[in-house]
């Protein structure tokens, strides 16, 4: 599975040190936007590596689950950027799991 994960850090330290883990795993699309492959158990371990170099009550990291083969209008390096739920978002501390219906 592909996610795409983005990160609002508030600390230019902080920042570096996540831009850093995140390259090491994922590829980046822009300056905040990786995407990952793995399943949801390697993005819950990655998030959870990452909730560590974060401070948690003013950093924010996203992932989102691509789509799987449905046609796109939009690719970075190759990749669809269709996104669908669910969205893992990680901030104040928890991980919360955001589902949304998909449109018709």
């Amino acid at each position: 599975m592909l996610y795409v994960i983005a990160y609002d850090i508030c600390n230019p330290k902080r920042l570096r040190k996540v831009a850093r883990h995140l390259e090491r795993v994922a590829l980046r699309t822009q300056k905040s936007v990786f995407v990952f492959r793995g399943d949801a158990v390697r993005l819950a371990g990655l998030l959870d590596e990452v909730a560590g170099l974060m401070d948690l009550r003013e950093d924010i990291v996203q992932a989102w689950k691509l789509a799987g083969d449905e046609r796109v209008d939009g690719m970075a390096h190759g990749i669809p950027l269709n996104l669908v739920p669910p969205a893992v978002i990680l901030a104040d501390q928890q991980r919360f799991l955001l589902r949304a219906d998909k449109e018709p």
